[in-house]
């Protein structure tokens, strides 16, 4: 009997033994080569038993069986079955799914699969932009994706011209930007970089038409970063110190005093003149005097009787205006979330001087972005940006003497005379003023020293307030609020400039204030199902509302009794008093729709129409209706299932219009304004005609046609992506010049709707990416762009009208560039240079072609590698194909005005001496090839060991050293080789002058070390 109760007992024991074998809980960590995933999910196979990790990534499963699998999944990562195997502890490390990682991007008022997309759309993530550093939004994506040129107008703050796939109509050119939701045009230094998540480019109409006005020229999307649900509070740190310089080397070579004397007198022998100069005397050879103003012999007085002593061994000028300066980014951001809501919060520094002498720019910025569930099934957000900046750069209100000009201080670097010194006798500045012989230019030192409290203050504001609702599993409705503010102050105070021969006789202040306020409120009700399985169907449709308001103001007055800055205010100048300013409004209506289709991944359609109704048309001519379509086929599914060589391959095609409404408010109609000045009756005032309108003006159309294919190869290490397009846009909206004589003075032009002009080309990128091992990674990719612009017609039938370019430039008096029917946009013109004759030949037409801005290519390279705890990334950037028109050697070049001569001038590389300045008109002589490659980043970092981050407390410490810009290959002679637009501000004319160096700002080379800490 015992032996049966001990059988009977053993067996029980057994049973439970196993039974709490069978049983059992288990608990882990999920975590990526990052660090721990919060919100990761963890569930049974076959049963609803499950859980997710917490913020610090870790779980526990209760009452599972020892032989039990669990599914591990978290989005962009590769989902794994795991057998449990009667561990207690179970920890996962899950790998990021090269197929599925970043595939969701917003393309278009909602979000779609990378994978999915038939329209050009190119994606650049925020590793790629935390490689460069960059300082403003638009040097994030010079080189970095194909069908987008970037021009920089270098300095301190400077704006851009970003361009996709080229020049698609004569006047506005710039993409449309959507931040968050926000739309906006340019002006986009305010937006700290380091906020930025993601990029979206829309190239082709296709993906760009659902956002119809503004969106002629593409769409560039950003999207800023976000928290995570179920984090807990990440803090990240982003920081750099560095050096901008502008290398010696990059100077051109100027003539000594000595050899501009001896170059004069050659020319007058030449000219069989006298040999005589009032600097260099008389006599068969010219001699260096001690002083260029001994001031009559009397004692040194300021200003009415300076003593300036020449500089024999020359002034160089570049080197006196251009130093080193130091550049600081500090970054701050903390993101987190719990299960119902998440939040990122950052704050910004830039504090950047400028390599030429008091510039300077600096940007404080501060964001906030965060969501709430309210329910399971209502959610709101927002996101909200501010930035107030300052900058103090070479621009002239009041004057011509901005980037850019003749009159500018970088053009006086090459104009002023060598002999001159910088200060006079007395310590105050030297100039041209009562010294014959040296010409008129400005003292560049001097006009900067003047500008240094000269200061633009903007503050910026972006915010968007959305609500979210599920209405039933597969349709939900979201509401958008965005605005963009923008105030500007800027002070700008000129006192009388005693050194210059044309100085001013008073000194002056202008004020002004501008005002800028778009808003945009949009809706959309979308439905996404999947049929059967294999038919997925993502459709929506919406309506939008804008409305943009623009002012501005100026104040000015003359006489101030002192200059201090504390004394320079409006109310303290006495003499004579200026007012001004313009404000203009817009609105518009549109209602829109997209449908994506697509049979299980591989038979993919896509259409989008959009009726567009703006308030700068009149009467019926208000109202566009533009349609898209596109479709793809991905012939991996088809021809290559299951390949491991062929991951994925999607041949696409689009078409699409979109329509542009790029003119200023107002120029529908026909106004009048009142002006003393041009009408007074008695003492009253009058009416005079201020702008002629067009009832007919409509909209300008863009129709785009792309032929494309992308594909992933080898286990996804090799992605390829190849576009091919035609752009052809019609009904341009240009501002014709009118008769004087039938509308009067008080008008030069008016808009109408003329021409075609056609854009052709192709996109490529291609990247290789390879996991060595553990411990060594590399990637190198590159991406080439070409584009072929024409204009077909101005106006049908006469292809002698000629769009004429609106920047002559005091002095020189010739033009440039025109844009004339059968050559690109902005084709450069003059007479014909002959290099046998070393003459110009000027028996032809001034407005001959002679050279082209386009290039033939744009390219850029990359090159990451990662080995252990060191990184290295290497980018390049280039343009080949290009010429510029050096204006610069208008000065440097020929006699017409004395100062500072270039070398080839003095050896008479390329004519004989004369003081003759018949051959300085405009002519193939200034156009050289501006084709050059530009390292534009080098990097090296190291991050510390875990165990050394561990013990502080920190999860990531990384620090690198960076080098910007640091080498340039190129044949161009001028400062510096990125010569794009003329002018960056006003766009119905910045395109009319395109690659021509007046004296550009320089884009400096940069030495930064930095660092990035995360906990």
């Amino acid at each position: 009997m015992k032996t049966k109760i001990r059988n009977i007992l053993t067996l029980f024991v057994t049973l439970l033994m196993f039974a709490f074998s069978q049983a059992q809980s288990i608990s882990g960590t999920v975590s990526d080569e990052n660090g721990p995933l919060p919100g990761a999910s963890i569930i049974v196979k076959g049963t609803s038993n499950g859980t997710a990790t917490d913020f610090d990534g870790k779980y526990t499963l209760n009452n599972i069986s020892a032989d039990a699998i669990i599914v591990v999944s978290f989005i962009g990562y590769v989902t794994q079955e795991i057998n449990v195997a009667g561990r207690a502890i179970v920890d996962i490390n899950l790998v990021q799914d090269a197929n599925v990682l970043n595939e969701i991007v917003v393309t278009g008022y909602t979000a779609q699969n990378t994978r999915n997309i038939t329209g050009s759309v190119a994606v650049i993530d925020s590793e790629v932009l935390a490689e460069t550093t960059p300082s403003s939004l638009e040097q994030a994506l010079q080189g970095q994706v194909s069908g987008v040129t970037v021009g920089s107008e270098g300095g301190p703050g400077g704006k851009a011209a970003v361009r996709i796939r080229g020049f698609g109509t004569v006047n506005g050119n710039d993409p449309l930007y959507v931040i968050d939701g926000v739309q906006t045009g340019q002006g986009l230094n305010e937006i700290n970089p380091n906020d930025i998540a993601s990029i979206q480019v829309l190239k082709d109409a296709a993906a760009a038409s659902i956002y119809g006005i503004g969106a002629a020229n593409g769409v560039i999307i950003i999207t800023t970063k976000s928290g995570k649900r179920n984090q807990k509070a990440k803090f990240t740190y982003d920081g750099l110190i560095g050096n901008d310089f502008v290398p010696n080397s990059a100077f051109p070579e100027m003539a000594t005093p000595q050899q501009l004397a001896d170059a004069y007198w050659k020319a007058l022998a030449n000219d069989g003149s006298a040999l005589s100069h009032p600097q260099y005397g008389t006599g068969t050879t010219p001699v260096l005097p001690e002083f260029i103003n001994d001031g009559g012999g009397n004692p040194y007085s300021f200003p009415d009787n300076r003593i300036t002593r020449a500089n024999q061994a020359g002034t160089n000028w570049f080197d006196e205006f251009f130093n080193s300066a130091i550049v600081q980014q500090h970054n701050i951001g903390i993101q987190g979330g719990s299960e119902t809501s998440k939040f990122f919060v950052s704050l910004g520094l830039l504090d950047q001087e400028g390599v030429a002498v008091n510039t300077s720019y600096d940007r404080y910025s501060i964001r906030a972005n965060s969501e709430f569930d309210i329910t399971d099934n209502f959610r709101i957000g927002e996101t909200l940006s501010f930035s107030y900046s300052e900058l103090i750069g070479v621009n002239d209100p009041l004057g011509s003497n901005s980037n850019q000009n003749n009159e500018s201080q970088i053009a006086s670097l090459y104009r002023m005379h060598p002999i001159i010194p910088v200060y006079d006798e007395g310590g105050n500045f030297a100039g041209t003023a009562g010294i014959s012989g040296v010409g008129n230019g400005y003292n560049p030192v001097a006009v900067a020293d003047r500008n240094k409290n000269n200061v633009n203050k903007v503050l910026r504001t972006l915010g968007s307030v959305y609500a979210e609702v599920d209405l039933f599993e597969d349709l939900k409705f979201r509401t958008t609020f965005t605005a963009d503010l923008n105030t500007s102050n800027f002070g700008f105070f000129q006192p009388i400039d005693y050194e210059n021969s044309t100085a001013r006789t008073v000194n002056q202040l202008r004020e002004t204030t501008a005002t800028g306020i778009n808003t945009n409120w949009y809706n959309i009700l979308q439905y996404t199902k999947t049929f059967n399985e294999v038919h997925n169907v993502d459709a929506f449709v919406g309506t939008e509302f804008k409305k943009n308001t623009y002012k501005n103001y100026y104040a000015q007055i003359t006489n101030f009794l002192f200059t201090e800055p504390d004394a320079t205010y409006l109310s303290a100048g006495t003499g004579s008093q200026t007012v001004g300013g313009n404000q203009n409004k817009s609105t518009s209506f549109s209602t829109f729709g997209k449908v994506d289709y697509d049979y299980s991944g591989k038979y993919l359609f896509s259409a989008t129409i959009r009726r567009d109704q703006s308030s700068l048309f009149e009467g019926g001519n208000q109202v566009g209706v533009f349609p898209a379509f596109s479709a793809g086929w991905r012939l991996s599914d088809d021809f290559f299932a299951g390949s491991v060589d062929v991951n994925n391959l999607l041949l696409k095609v689009s078409w699409g219009q979109v329509g542009n409404n790029s003119i200023p408010a107002g120029n529908a109609i026909t106004s009048y304004g009142s002006n003393l000045a041009y009408n007074d009756y008695a003492g009253q005032t009058g009416y005079y005609l201020t702008n002629i309108g067009d009832p007919n003006l409509t909209w300008e159309t863009t129709t785009t046609t792309n032929f494309g294919i992308s594909g992933s190869f080898f286990d996804n290490s090799i992605t390829l992506d190849l576009d091919i397009y035609k752009a052809e846009t019609e009904d341009m909206l240009l501002a014709v010049p009118v008769d004087p004589s039938i509308y009067g003075n008080t008008v030069s032009s008016l808009y109408k709707n003329v021409g075609q002009m056609t854009n052709k080309g192709f996109d490529l990128g291609i990247s290789y990416n390879n996991n060595v091992s553990e411990d060594f990674s590399y990637s190198i990719g590159a991406n080439i762009s070409h584009y072929k612009n024409n204009v077909d017609y101005l106006v049908s039938g006469d292809e002698s009208i000629v769009v004429p370019n609106p920047n002559l430039g005091a002095q020189t008096g010739f033009e440039t560039t025109n844009t004339v029917a059968g050559y690109p946009i902005s084709s450069f013109v003059g007479y014909n240079y002959d290099a046998t004759t070393r003459s110009v030949d000027t028996s032809g037409d001034a407005r001959n072609v002679i050279g082209n801005p386009h290039p033939d290519f744009t390219y850029g390279i990359n090159f990451n590698a990662d080995y252990k705890n060191l990184d290295f990334s290497l980018f390049f950037q280039g343009s080949q194909g290009n010429e510029i028109y050096n204006l610069t050697k208008f000065w440097t070049d020929f006699s017409g005005f004395e100062g500072g001569k270039s070398l080839d001038y003095v050896n008479e590389t390329r004519h004989d001496l004369t003081l003759s300045a018949a051959d300085a008109t405009g002519s193939s002589y200034y156009i050289e090839d501006g084709s050059y490659i530009r390292l534009k980043n080098i990097s090296l970092g190291y991050t510390l060991n875990d165990a050394v981050t561990s013990k502080l407390g920190l999860d990531k410490i990384r620090i690198f050293l960076q080098g910007k810009n640091l080498i340039t290959i190129t044949d161009y002679s001028g400062l510096d080789p990125e010569i794009n637009l003329s002018n960056y501000t006003n766009q119905q004319q910045a395109n009319l002058e395109i690659g021509v160096d007046r004296g550009a700002y320089p884009i400096s080379r940069s030495l930064n070390l930095g660092l990035n800490i995360t906990f």
